[in-house]
């Protein structure tokens, strides 16, 4: 079994999971339109699209407490002129990387290089 380092997790699973949770919350609760969003996440609108309809973001769910910190998130996006100028309190702020790390399945496809597969 290969090293796979939290970033690299963070960068195939979680960033893909935070933008959904982001695009579902600014669309769907907030009403911004898809063009809008996809700007301010530097994503095209196809791809906000596709988030929508959960083909694009992976299968990981949030509890509670981490979709309270992604909706406070993309509320500063919104507000900021930079988008995402924070972005890199998800290190440090979810527990995602390290579940997906215990998880056996994960981690096993992660380290035999399957895991884009999964994003």
């Amino acid at each position: 079994m290969s090293l796979v380092f939290p970033c690299e997790i963070i960068s195939w699973h979680v960033m893909p999971a935070v933008r959904r949770e982001i695009a579902r919350y600014l669309v769907d609760e907030k009403h911004i339109q898809r063009k809008i969003v996809s700007k301010k996440l530097g994503i095209t609108e196809a791809a906000v699209c596709q988030y929508l309809k959960d083909k694009r973001g992976g299968s990981y769910k949030f509890g509670d407490a981490d979709l309270e910190k992604i909706r406070k998130m993309a509320d500063m996006m919104m507000d900021s002129e930079k988008g995402f100028d924070k972005m890199c309190v998800i290190c440090k702020e979810f527990d995602a990387p390290y579940e997906m790390m215990a998880n056996p399945v994960t981690a096993n496809a992660m380290a035999a290089g399957r895991s884009k597969k999964f994003v």
